[in-house]
């Protein structure tokens, strides 16, 4: 564990000596200048808030560099993640002309029933997800429960939504949740 956090000063030159060098890390793997600069300074942020229990065991730099690659590497898989649901819910969109205005009222009571008939946890855990774009790790850190657990509930929850009746609900939930709430 660092003995004597960094003061403020000390954290302002460590973040002025190599957020362009972590920056330009970054833009390497993410390719978004905007996106890259966002994800260093998460790193500041977070280090700053956690440097009590960092045991560095080596320079600085290399710790920084590392996690910025890591948070870099994360974010793709993120984006990846998403653009795979952009591409399935655009099979959906909401100005379906095969969709009148009863099926779609109709389609979100029984969505809406559906969630409701959850267990409460697993309610919670999806629409923190779904409805809110929370991160698991976020999500997990809100109800003090492992990310794991979370992508437990999400995935039970996508399961009973598929036993209930929503095909093809697993191409268009993201959307309808965000409509509905």
């Amino acid at each position: 564990m660092q003995e004597t956090p960094f003061s403020l000063e000390q954290f302002e030159l460590l973040f002025k000596e190599h957020f362009k060098q972590l920056a330009l890390l970054a833009y390497s793997v993410v390719k978004d200048k905007d996106v890259a600069k966002d994800i260093v300074q998460e790193f500041f942020v977070k280090f700053w808030e956690t440097q009590h229990t960092i045991q560095l065991r080596g320079a600085f730099d290399s710790y920084a560099a590392r996690a910025v690659k890591n948070r870099s590497l994360n974010y793709l898989a993120s984006q990846e993640v998403k653009d795979r649901h952009q591409q399935l819910f655009a099979a959906m969109t909401p100005d379906d002309p095969d969709m009148d205005h009863a099926d779609r009222e109709q389609f979100y009571q029984r969505l809406s029933h559906a969630i409701d008939c959850m267990p409460e946890q697993r309610r919670r855990v999806f629409l923190m997800s779904a409805a809110d774009n929370m991160k698991y790790a976020d999500i997990a850190r809100e109800l003090n429960i492992s990310v794991n657990t979370v992508k437990f509930h999400i995935k039970a929850a996508y399961v009973f939504l598929r036993n209930e009746s929503f095909v093809p609900l697993w191409a268009c939930i993201t959307w309808a949740l965000q409509s509905f709430f």
